[in-house]
């Protein structure tokens, strides 16, 4: 690829033009409930990326029915849900570690392995250059440009991954919700393991897309790692269960990191009956296909929005009008919450994330959005 090291240099800044990591995350109603003196129960949170129709009744059952047990303590190795998350996958329950949502994994990786210097293409997550700070780590960051699309180019990676110990990928990505597709991402994983680097997987939404995960490559191997949760796609983010595939020499190391009694009984007994609920998981992926791409359509006719490709269940959004700064501000007095991008490294106020909720929900918002976009 001609000027491919000059590319490079462009998008790159270890020590200058990034902000330290800022932690601000979505989905506190109760915080903006009190801001904008609005009940609880009128606000509509599009803030928080979670499946629209709520945790798998099955797992809600499960939840109620494992108060009877809070009086024992959890199995410490989550036995029982490693090999039904094996099961699900067609993997062996040595290859899973399970967390207290996949941010304590996250946070578990690098303290278990130590990487000198963790890059981290961004915008992303906050919490992976947390964590890498957390644990002693550089964190190296890899500006995306909007220009292109805020896509993740496999020979930049290539020449970023010099003198890396350690890589951080959400696919699809938060914010953005870009996909790598699956060739692209065996070839980065293809060029970390050349370069000595560990490559972690974040695949919180990869439920949402089909034929595009490398779960199924990362247990036979040692330097590649996936991750997963029940928060996203199961609709679980107050239970706080995740788990993470690798090789199971990998997984032995960081089950000798991490301290015992990680997940709690209800999450375990929850997140069992969701694995085995078909009916709510096929009625999930269709309903979130057909929603994205009638939500999508709405707010391309909106004037001053700019859209994103997306394949999970929220959209990604510019404000091209001079209506952005307060726009979110306006928004939340009418109880309607959307996430401002600008805490993430290489966005500003004009970048949104827009989760998918229910029809009506959405419709909500189209309507309140227009209003502002006209006014």
């Amino acid at each position: 690829m001609p000027n491919a090291e000059f590319q490079i240099d462009d998008v790159v800044s270890i020590d200058e033009g990034v902000k330290k990591t800022c932690r601000v995350h979505g989905g506190n109603i109760a915080e903006a409930a009190e801001r904008y003196g609005i009940d609880e129960k009128r606000i509509i949170d599009f803030s928080s990326n979670v499946n629209p129709l709520g945790p798998s009744p099955a797992a809600r059952r499960a939840a109620k029915k494992a108060l009877a047990h809070i009086d024992r303590y959890p199995d410490p190795a989550m036995t029982s849900l490693r090999k039904a998350i094996a099961r699900y996958h067609g993997i062996k329950p040595g290859q899973v570690i399970c967390g207290n949502g996949s941010n304590a994994l996250i946070h578990l990786i690098p303290r278990v392995f130590r990487p000198k210097k963790v890059l981290i293409p961004m915008p992303a997550f906050a919490e992976y250059a947390a964590a890498a700070e957390d644990a002693g780590s550089h964190v190296v960051p890899l500006l995306l440009r909007e220009r292109d699309g805020f896509r993740v180019d496999p020979v930049e990676m290539a020449f970023a991954l010099k003198g890396v110990d350690m890589v951080f990928l959400c696919n699809p990505n938060n914010p953005t919700g870009l996909l790598i597709p699956k060739g692209e991402m065996l070839e980065i994983a293809h060029y970390a393991l050349e370069s000595g680097a560990r490559l972690v997987v974040d695949e919180a939404f990869m439920d949402f897309v089909a034929g595009a995960s490398v779960l199924k490559e990362a247990v036979q191997s040692s330097h590649l790692i996936c991750l997963r949760a029940f928060t996203k796609f199961f609709g679980m983010p107050g239970l706080r269960i995740g788990y993470a595939v690798s090789g199971e020499e990998t997984i032995a190391a960081l089950r000798t990191g991490q301290e015992p009694w990680n997940t709690n009984v209800l999450a375990e007994h929850a997140a069992l009956a969701a694995l085995n609920d078909w009916r709510y998981i096929k009625k999930t992926g269709a309903f979130v296909e057909k929603e994205r791409s009638r939500f999508l359509s709405a707010l391309r006719l909106l004037p001053g929005v700019e859209t994103f490709p997306c394949t999970a269940n929220f959209i990604f959004v510019k404000i091209t009008s001079s209506a952005a700064p307060l726009l979110v501000e306006k928004l939340g007095s009418r109880g309607l919450l959307v996430r401002d991008c600008a805490s993430f490294d290489g966005l500003d106020h004009r970048f949104l994330r827009i989760a998918i909720r229910k029809g009506r929900e959405n419709d909500r918002l189209i309507k309140a959005l227009r209003e502002l976009l006209t006014a």
